[in-house]
């Protein structure tokens, strides 16, 4: 059985196959030349073709687990998962359909005016609540839920801080925010390699809040780049994040169900998510950070779409409505992907909050967006509900 493509034992097999290979290559080197015909020098051949591709697959392998790009090898060769019966389906009147510059607000279970509504909670089955998993990641559970417009289940993990199971809070609800990745990417990268649960354990000893953590990704398989947005005739992914994903949640568990209970946070196109979606929708979301992001629409596919929509997704033009949210944008002078996201900041006025901060170290990889997260963590508290 073939180890998953992002854990440790299979990212061990390529390094010691890239170092075994080449070295077997100088050792049998004289056996091979010793021997006459043609069959031997085949032999040789192939074995010094096998340790060259072991060289690069275990580059390829180290990359991605880096980047977070693919989570799987069902993921890698762009296999959708099948349909399944415990994967949440939108609700009917979720889905959105008009123009994204029209940026309609989501039916959510958050009023219109970002007053919280009653929410009729799901009951929890032997410590599990219905239509979860439990996930090997202490205190987080997984689910799949289903995008509106698309037949897709992405996956969602809801990591739950310590406090939550604590006598103390027992009756408290939880502010909660979404964690993006970039794209192509998808939760594990958060997951697995960027220590979140310790991160935010450190912020709240600093004196942060103890959120609930929502992660999931904004790239639906099979699908282009979406930018976070709803566009004809493709998955309603702004649907998704912003009601379908929020109202699972609130059902499910014990988080608060108002504007200030809830954000964002995202690195490369997940940090640019996090910056539009919190500004188009600040009725619904009250902070955000975005770390590497860029200031406008990328994906290639909105090239053949009208202006409005790149315009819909501009974070100048967004800002310059002043919406009443927090963004902190977080960027690397050794990220040669860096895009410029703190040109299109300029200018802010009341309401809206804007910080950025420029570290002089940190390429664009999981493993230095790690390193702040435990700051992030700890200046979003200050914009969002307390515990």
């Amino acid at each position: 059985m073939i180890p998953p493509l992002t854990s440790g034992l299979f990212a061990t097999i390529t390094i010691i196959l890239a170092i075994g290979l080449p070295v077997a290559v100088v050792v049998t080197a004289r056996a091979w030349r010793a021997r006459t015909g043609a069959w031997p020098w085949v032999g040789h051949s192939v074995l010094v073709v096998l340790a060259q591709a072991a060289a690069v697959i275990a580059v390829l392998v180290w990359v991605n687990n880096q980047y977070g790009l693919y989570a799987s090898w069902d993921d890698l060769f762009g296999i959708t998962p099948p349909a399944s019966a415990a994967a949440f389906n939108p609700q009917p009147t979720a889905a959105t359909t008009g123009s994204a510059s029209s940026s309609p607000a989501p039916t959510g279970v958050i009023g219109g005016n970002g007053t919280p509504r009653a929410v009729q909670h799901v009951p929890w089955v032997n410590g599990v609540p219905q239509g979860f998993t439990r996930d090997t990641n202490p205190n987080t559970f997984a689910t799949t839920i289903r995008v509106p417009g698309s037949g897709v289940p992405l996956p969602a993990y809801v990591m739950l801080p310590k406090q939550y199971f604590e006598a103390k809070y027992a009756k408290t609800q939880f502010p909660t925010l979404i964690l993006l990745p970039g794209y192509p990417g998808t939760p594990e990268a958060f997951l697995h390699q960027m220590q979140l649960q310790q991160h935010l354990q450190e912020s709240v000893a600093a004196g942060g809040t103890p959120f609930v953590l929502v992660i999931t990704q904004e790239s639906v398989p099979g699908s282009p780049d979406l930018e976070c947005m709803d566009l004809p005739k493709q998955p309603q992914i702004t649907t998704y994040l912003t009601s379908e994903l929020p109202n699972i949640v609130m059902s499910h568990f014990r988080v608060r169900t108002d504007r200030a209970g809830w954000g964002f946070l995202g690195y490369s196109e997940g940090g640019f998510c996090a910056a539009q979606l919190t500004m188009r929708f600040p009725h619904l979301f009250s902070a955000a950070v975005a770390i590497a992001a860029y200031p406008r629409p990328e994906s290639p596919y909105f090239a053949n779409l009208p202006k409005s929509y790149t315009d819909a997704g501009d974070l100048a033009l967004l800002l310059a409505k002043r919406p009443p949210i927090a963004l902190l944008a977080t960027e690397s002078t050794q990220d040669r992907q860096a895009k410029g996201v703190f040109t299109a900041l300029k200018g802010v006025k009341p309401p809206t909050v804007v910080k950025t901060v420029l570290f002089t170290q940190g390429g664009h990889n999981t493993q230095a967006f790690s390193l702040e997260l435990a700051q992030d963590f700890r200046w979003i508290s200050n914009y969002m509900a307390k515990v």
